[in-house]
């Protein structure tokens, strides 16, 4: 849910309703002074409120501080020329400003008496390559990773990369195929994640992660390779539209992801509303069961009607009672 822009009163509305279809939690965005209110008003109705946080894909800082938005192959900044959408202006994380700013945002989530958890969602660089139900809609054809959607080239990643192995990756002559390249983003973006893993499990509070639907998708599209993050639960966005899928690859991309993560931490499906009408919403959370996530997560409740909530609510229910569904 989105609550910074919502007075807490119209949302709390409908947190009764929320646990009555039998939801466990909330997800919801804010910050930490939104948090110091929002979570006694949740815990009245028997909810979890964990802080949903966009990580990388922060414009605020695109004023003070330019050079820490990521650079593409073509040479442009997402500060000035963000891909896609005016919005993606992912930051750099190569950069120790970046993550220190990263960690004293987090710092302050974590630190909110009775707060579950830190979620953290745009975790990634910007897509290489989008997924394929969305090439029309930016009219693209993203058959290979093309130079102005690969990140990130700035100076600091350039750098660190010519130290770790010799090599400038401006002078690859095919950066895509370069494994040791790829390997850098890799382990760029999981470095950030245990970093800011570590700040909040010494503050006692658990985190976990929104990431690409499965470790491969994951790996290709967004230099994700979330199966090496320390993190306490991880939410795929099982978005089966935007792969031009039927609702059965839910629960194939679900059993990729708890096969990899071999027991190590539970995984939640996400489930996309939009593309769902209410049965294929239930059908949906059955595949996710079937291939062994813990639970599902919904994007999001504003888009569920009353049928939507009746149908995943009878499923929830099922589930509780015959197999522990949490």
């Amino acid at each position: 849910m989105r609550g910074r822009t919502s007075p807490l009163d119209e949302w709390q509305r409908r947190l009764a309703a929320i646990k009555a279809a039998g939801i466990d939690a909330i997800l919801i965005s804010g910050d930490a002074e939104f948090y110091r209110r929002a979570v006694p008003a949740a815990r009245a109705e028997g909810l979890e409120l964990h802080a949903w946080l966009f990580t990388m894909m922060r414009g605020e800082h695109t004023a003070t501080h330019p050079d820490w938005y990521a650079v593409s192959r073509s040479g442009a900044s997402t500060a000035v020329k963000p891909p896609y959408v005016d919005y993606y202006k992912f930051m750099c994380p190569s950069r120790d400003d970046v993550r220190q700013s990263l960690r004293t945002l987090v710092g302050e989530l974590a630190s909110v008496d009775g707060l579950a958890s830190v979620h953290l969602d745009y975790i990634r660089y910007p897509d290489v390559i989008l997924p394929v139900a969305l090439w029309p809609k930016y009219n693209l054809v993203q058959d290979k990773e093309y130079p102005d959607f690969d990140f990130c080239y700035c100076q600091v990643c350039r750098d660190r990369f010519r130290k770790q192995s010799g090599v400038d990756p401006r002078d690859l002559a095919d950066p895509p195929a370069h494994r040791a390249w790829v390997q850098y983003r890799y382990d760029t973006i999981t470095e950030v994640v245990n970093l800011l893993a570590d700040d909040v499990h010494r503050r006692g509070k658990a985190i976990t992660a929104a990431v690409f639907p499965t470790p491969t998708i994951a790996k290709t599209l967004v230099r994700q390779d979330w199966t090496r993050w320390n993190l306490d639960a991880v939410l795929p966005m099982t978005y089966n539209g935007f792969y031009k899928e039927d609702v059965a690859w839910i629960e194939r991309a679900t059993r990729e992801g708890v096969t990899a993560l071999a027991g190590r931490v539970p995984l939640y499906s996400g489930l996309y509303v939009p593309d769902l009408p209410a049965a294929d919403l239930a059908r949906a959370a059955e595949r996710a069961m079937a291939g062994g996530a813990r639970g599902v997560s919904v994007f999001e409740a504003t888009l569920l009607t009353p049928e939507h909530w009746k149908a995943l609510g009878d499923v929830i229910r099922r589930h509780k009672q015959g197999k522990g569904m949490k």
